[in-house]
């Protein structure tokens, strides 16, 4: 599963959710790994995780590369601010007592994110200001700081960066939790968010679980059952699986849809062999004596 905060916060929060399977279905062992978007992409390939928990933003382009069957989406977990955990976004964030009072502002400054393909936590903050006029790649002197997301915000407490693209929900949580101080910072870009949190961006359907191809049939049908039935006090509650349609519209978006890489990449490849073909042609025109 992605590990957005971390090994520990991940652990913790998802823990009652293997409870609850192993619980359920008896004859398998279910147990969680936290991994980073690149670790997730190699534990598929080398086969070391059955099940992947992710946004959708991710399951599609891990599911360009390996083939995944998308089981459920989460709809309310059991804790008090459980609808902050259904959905992801972006918001763009500056210190309380910054000179910065517009996203343009940040011209020239640096600006951290966690990665160029992090869905929170910098690809819908990119279409945000996008929308207003601004490149962040050209605009921003961006620095991605990969995970876990609370570094972001550290970072810029102690000034390092001027600004963060964070994912939603992300400061309200580390307030709550005594980590840092919301009241220390401020949204230089912010919409109208349908959760009690800050956002600069769209909001979308967050945490979806999905199954590798190498799972058979029926344990994938036991699992859908177990978590589609769940009515438990301390159990998360899901449903059928969100659409991905308008996340794959945003990925086109930004161009970041994995159909656009692959289209480049056959450009630069069709374009590396002709380059070569006409090297490899000179050459045995040169040794012909011409």
């Amino acid at each position: 599963m992605l590990a957005l905060r971390g090994d520990a916060p991940t652990r913790h929060f998802w823990a009652p959710l293997t409870e609850q399977l192993n619980r359920a279905l008896p004859g398998e062992h279910f147990t969680l790994l936290p991994l980073t978007l690149d670790q997730m992409r190699e534990a598929l390939h080398n086969n070391k995780v059955q099940f992947v928990l992710t946004n959708p933003a991710q399951f599609i382009q891990l599911d360009s590369n390996f083939p995944l069957r998308w089981l459920v989406s989460l709809r309310s977990a059991f804790e008090p601010d459980n609808a902050t955990r259904n959905v992801v976004g972006s918001v763009l964030l500056v210190r309380k007592d910054s000179p910065y009072h517009t996203p343009s502002d940040l011209t020239g400054k640096k600006v951290g994110a966690i990665a160029p393909d992090a869905f929170g936590g910098y690809l819908l903050g990119y279409k945000a200001l996008r929308d207003i006029g601004l490149d962040p790649p050209r605009d921003y002197h961006l620095q991605f700081s990969g995970f876990p997301a609370d570094a972001l915000l550290y970072l810029l407490r102690d000034s390092a960066v001027q600004g963060v693209i964070v994912p939603v929900c992300l400061i309200e949580s580390m307030n709550s939790e005594g980590l840092i101080h919301q009241d220390d910072f401020r949204p230089l870009l912010q919409r109208e968010s349908a959760v009690p949190c800050w956002s600069s961006s769209e909001l979308y359907p967050n945490w979806s679980f999905a199954a590798g191809s190498d799972v058979p049939d029926e344990l994938a049908d036991d699992v859908t059952r177990v978590l589609i039935n769940s009515h438990g006090e301390n159990e998360m509650r899901w449903g059928a699986p969100s659409s991905t349609r308008q996340v794959e519209n945003l990925l086109r978006e930004v161009n970041q849809h994995p159909q656009q890489r692959r289209f480049w990449q056959d450009i630069v490849s069709w374009g590396k062999k002709k380059q070569l073909a006409y090297r490899h042609s000179r050459t045995r025109l040169s040794a012909a004596g011409y």
